[in-house]
């Protein structure tokens, strides 16, 4: 059994916080984001796209 010494959350890890992020970093992280998201909306897209030629336009046709 693992002390409580041990742990991933020792006393000086929680005394340790992340400093703030500069203003160049602040830009470059919204970018990756941006860019995650805008990678993410394309491959949604581009499965989707996928998915409805694989039906065929047979789905159109069906009847109601």
């Amino acid at each position: 059994m693992a002390s409580a010494s041990s742990g991933r959350f020792s006393g000086d890890a929680m005394a340790q916080l992340p400093k703030p992020l500069s203003p160049e970093e602040q830009k470059r992280r919204r970018k990756r984001s941006v860019a995650l998201a805008l990678t993410l909306g394309a491959l949604v897209l581009f499965f989707y796209v996928v998915t409805i030629a694989k039906m065929g336009v047979a789905v159109l046709q069906r009847p109601l």
